[in-house]
Parts: structure tokens; sequence; C-alpha cells
């Protein structure tokens, strides 16, 4: 959950981003059922830890984080999207608790449509590595 701590701080800092949708639609986690749009959830996707034979008080986490833009229209989806990309992409965030943060950019999804709801949707996910206390 530490990796989503670290883009969703990074997203919410962003002024591009949350010019196109507002810091209270940026969630951890699922999105509220009925939550306007544009908005954009992050959840992680897997964590892994380097098992290290002399640790230390601090161990190496490396987080997949996956990023799911939800919006009214395509063309609209593609602009946060690439908003999200140049607001987390390689970045070093300083996050209370974690030292060393890094942010890369990983695979993005396909374009997905819900018919029934018209919602458009994309996912992009980052490797999150970070420094925490074991």
């Amino acid at each position: 959950m530490n990796g989503v701590i670290a883009v969703r701080s990074l997203l919410v800092a962003d002024a591009r981003v949350t010019a196109l949708a507002p810091v209270a639609r940026i969630v951890a986690g699922m999105l509220p059922q009925g939550t306007d749009l544009p908005a954009i959830s992050l959840m992680s996707v897997s964590s892994v830890d380097r098992n290290v034979p002399a640790p230390g008080a601090k161990r190496r986490v490396t987080e997949r984080v996956q990023v799911t833009v939800l919006a009214r229209a395509y063309p609209e989806a593609k602009a946060i999207l690439a908003a999200v990309r140049k607001a987390a992409a390689d970045r070093m965030p300083a996050i209370d608790g974690l030292t060393d943060v890094t942010v890369h950019t990983d695979s993005a999804g396909p374009d997905f449509l819900d018919e029934e709801t018209g919602i458009h949707m994309q996912t992009q996910d980052f490797r999150v590595s970070f420094n925490e206390a074991r």
C-alpha cells in the first residue's frame, strides 16, 4: 500500500492532473459507486521485498501500482492518462516513513468501454521501489 500512497501523492500534487480530475476523485482503492467522472483509482497489484541474508533495520520493496482512469469520453481518458504518466514517471517523492522512493512507468493496459454506462477506462502501471522499516 505504500506504493499507492507514493503515486497518489505525486498525482494530487500535479496541477495538470488535478485540473482534469479533482483531488477528491483521486482515490486509493475502489471508487465509491456513483462517483462523478472523471476519476482515478489507485490499487496495489503486487509487492515484493528482497530477502537479504543479514537484514538491517530496513528492507527494499518493489510494488506494482495500477492507476485506472475513468472518464466520460475517450479523448478525456487519454488526456488524463497522459497527465498521470507525466506526473508520476521517473520521480523520487518524499513519503513519510519511506526512504529512497523511486517511481517508474510499467505497462499500460488496453482501452475499455463499459457500453452500458458509457464509461471509458484505461490503466497505467507504475513500479514503485522504496525502503521501509522492518
